[in-house]
Order: structure tokens, then sequence, then C-alpha cells
């Protein structure tokens, strides 16, 4: 869970046992806590810690912090208290995305996150006990490597199933209230105002957790408690956001459960991506089924592509490597971000380069992806040294003296930090947790 301070620790502590231990147990005077200083001010740390562009108001964290942060929390728990507080309109801008076209991000005030950061506090520890094992996006402790392991599109979100599901926890109409208001604050685009009529934004620190809660009783709940019960075989869901996939022993379940999937969805106003959806043979008797094919197909999730892979011992593991248009576009990325710090010089490049590549590895390090690790590391040095050498008409340095420079101070150690092959049973010991 998150750290934060003892008092506030404590309480999303009792609500996580409390709801861990009644499952059908309805919370009621919750918004008090909301309103708390103490809640706030957790909550403005872990916003300016995201740091992010301010809203439609403009107002900025250094403006105020120049004016005092006891009189911006006193201002909002007043409002709160005096129950007059009102989300304002969203700042809508349009990023580019990799595929071409733009990704729509909503843009919170800073006041409103700092808000939507006090009701995720308080709501997160609630779902958290009903969430389910096989749900990893955005929960406290969880990981995209934890869902990589497990494996050995939700925008159209209705305002009234989302109200009705919290309804299913909370009792607070003051709570409720304030999440009501979040989810119809609308949105301004060059002027223009338009409601919010579906959804939860992105860009909203509730956001995730709203999202979350909704997909867990529309895909989570029904797949555990009602289609998995009924499989012929064995079966289980991997879910992180709004990608997830459905593992089946036997193809006939597969195949019912992609025909319920759709009417599901629909029922909820929800839909499958058509272009991300399919049926494919993995696991070890693939190779014996696709036989008439080259190879078993793979698949996309999270960044890597899953194949069909053999141990050294002849045994049949998942293997994983970096997806070739994720490792395209984050090159393609480094090279803009290089190419805008000539201005500002050497270090900054260096500086820039050492925290990339940190990143890089600490996400993409996992059991036998080394040999794209590598090749990124070659490929992203090739791109500093070209940079590098850019900054004047003259070259700066040449190829052997910049690879061991970065060998020595910039590049970060190669390494696994993620082992997700599955521990044999003769290295298993009594007491040891079984993968």
């Amino acid at each position: 869970m998150i750290k934060t301070p003892i008092d506030l620790q404590d309480l999303r502590r009792r609500l996580y046992v409390k709801a861990k231990a009644e499952p059908s147990w309805r919370f009621w005077g919750l918004y008090v806590h909301v309103c708390k200083r103490e809640t706030l001010a957790e909550a403005y740390r872990l916003t300016k810690a995201n740091d992010g562009a301010p809203g439609i108001d403009g107002v900025t964290f250094e403006a105020i912090e120049a004016d005092g942060l006891e009189g911006f929390f006193g201002q909002l728990r007043k409002e709160l208290l005096q129950r007059t507080y009102r989300p304002l309109r969203l700042r809508k801008v349009g990023i580019p995305k990799a595929g071409g076209g733009t990704r729509q991000l909503s843009i919170p005030a800073i006041r409103d996150r700092v808000v939507q950061g006090a009701l995720k506090l308080i709501l997160e520890p609630i779902f958290e006990a009903d969430f389910q094992p096989g749900s990893f996006g955005y929960r406290p402790k969880r990981s995209a490597s934890g869902a990589i392991q497990r494996v050995a599109e939700a925008t159209h979100v209705s305002h009234r199933h989302l109200t009705r599901f919290l309804e299913h926890r909370i009792a607070d109409p003051c709570l409720l209230r304030v999440i009501h208001r979040f989810l119809k604050a609308g949105v301004m685009e060059d002027g223009a105002v338009t409601a919010s009529e579906e959804g939860t934004p992105q860009g909203g620190l509730v956001s995730p957790v709203l999202a979350n809660i909704y997909l867990h009783y529309v895909l989570d709940m029904w797949f555990e408690k009602r289609f998995a019960r009924h499989c012929r075989g064995k079966a289980f869901l991997v879910r992180y956001c709004d990608d997830f996939i459905a593992c089946f022993q036997h193809e006939g379940d597969a195949r019912q459960f992609l025909a319920e999937l759709r009417k599901r969805l629909a029922d909820f106003e929800l839909e499958v991506e058509p272009s991300k959806t399919g049926l494919i043979r993995f696991g070890s008797a693939a190779p014996w089924h696709c036989r008439k094919e080259a190879r078993p197909k793979t698949f996309n999730f999270l960044g890597f592509t899953h194949y069909v892979h053999r141990s050294r011992r002849g045994c049949f593991v998942v293997g994983r490597r970096t997806e070739r248009k994720r490792f395209q576009r984050k090159l393609q990325e480094l090279n803009e971000r290089l190419r805008a710090l000539r201005a500002r010089g050497g270090t900054a490049m260096l500086c820039y380069f050492r925290q990339h590549m940190q990143g890089h590895i600490r996400y993409y390090g996992v059991s036998g992806n080394y040999r794209q690790l590598a090749a990124y590391a070659y490929f992203a040095s090739r791109l500093l040294y070209k940079w590098l050498n850019r900054r004047s008409q003259r070259r700066s340095t040449t190829w052997a003296r910049f690879r061991t420079t970065l060998h020595n101070r910039w590049l970060p150690p190669l390494r696994i930090y993620h082992n997700l092959y599955p521990i044999p049973l003769w290295k298993t010991r009594a007491g040891s947790r079984m993968v």
C-alpha cells in the first residue's frame, strides 16, 4: 500500500480489514475522512509527486505554495464541509499516438486532483479487498511484471452502472455526490464546453480506481464466479487495466467465452477492440497442434511479445521479448528527446540517457529478454553518440572513447530484474513460496 502518515495509514488498514472480513458491508461516514487536512495534505503530496500540467485555471504548484498551503487546504476543506465544492471543467489536450492519430487527455485543475487523490486514498483499501487476484493494473504492490508472470481496451464507462457498483460498498451519500460531480464535470476544448455523459476522464487521480471498480464487477467477478465454474478444464483471467488475457485448457471453453464476452460487455455499454481480440493456440501442446504452420502464433501483452519456447532441458516455457513496435517507438522518442537536449549541453544528454536506460532495463529486464536489452542499449548508445557529435561542426569524441566512458559511468549494467521462469520442484523447500 502507499506509504502514508500513521493516522491515515491506520485508517486505510482498518478499512481494508473490515472490507475483507465482511464482503457485504456498506461503508458510511467516509466523507468526513476525505475532508480531513491530513488526507488532503497527503493527496497534495502524491499529486505533486506525479507533477503534470496545470488545469483550466492555469494555477501551478509554485503559485499554490507561494500563496501558502494552509490557505489552500483551508479553502478546500471549507468548500467540502459546506457542500459547495464544484469541480472545474477539464482541460482537453491531444497527444500523438505511435500508430497515428491522437490520444485525448483531460487534465483536471490541481485543486481537483487533490480532492480526487483524497477520494482515492479512502476508496482504494475498501475495493482492494474485493479485487480478484488476476487484476494487476494500478493496484498497490502489483505491477505489469506480475501480470506477465501470471500468463506462464475501457473508455465507455457507464455512469449509471458505475454508481450502482459503488453503492455495493459505499453508503455515504456525500462521498457518492462528490464522485458524481467529478464524472459530470465536463470538458473544455478551444473554449467550447462538452458535457461528460460517459467514461472516467483520463488524467484524473481517481479515474484508475473507478475504472478498476467498474471492470471488477463487469469482467473479473463474472469470470471467476460464473463463467469459469462451468468450464470443462482450467481457466483463468489476467487483467491489467483494460487489457486482459483469458487462458483455457479446452478450445471449446475459449470459443464460448469469446461469444459470451461480447454479450456481457454489451450489457454494460462496453465493447471489445476487434484488432486486439482473437483466439490462438498456446502452451506445451501448441507446436503439435500447429504442425501444419511454420510455428505457433505469438501475442503481445504489456509491451512484450509472448511466444512458445523450450528451455535448455527441452521443457515448455513462455518466451518473452520486447515488442517490436514498442522497441522502435521508444528509440524514436529517445532520438527526439536527445535532439531537443542538445542546447542544454552534453551532461544533460548523458543524464537523461542514464535515466532512460535505467527505466527501460528495470521494466524489460525479464527472463529470456537479455538479447533485446543488449540490442536496445546498443541502438540507444548510437543515438547518443550521434547527437553528442552534432553539437558542433567538429566531432566531440571517437566511438571507442565514447564506449569506454559510457560503460564506465553512464550506462547502467544490463541485468534481469524479474525472474519469471517457474521454480523447479527440486529447488523448493518447506516454507518457500511456490510459483
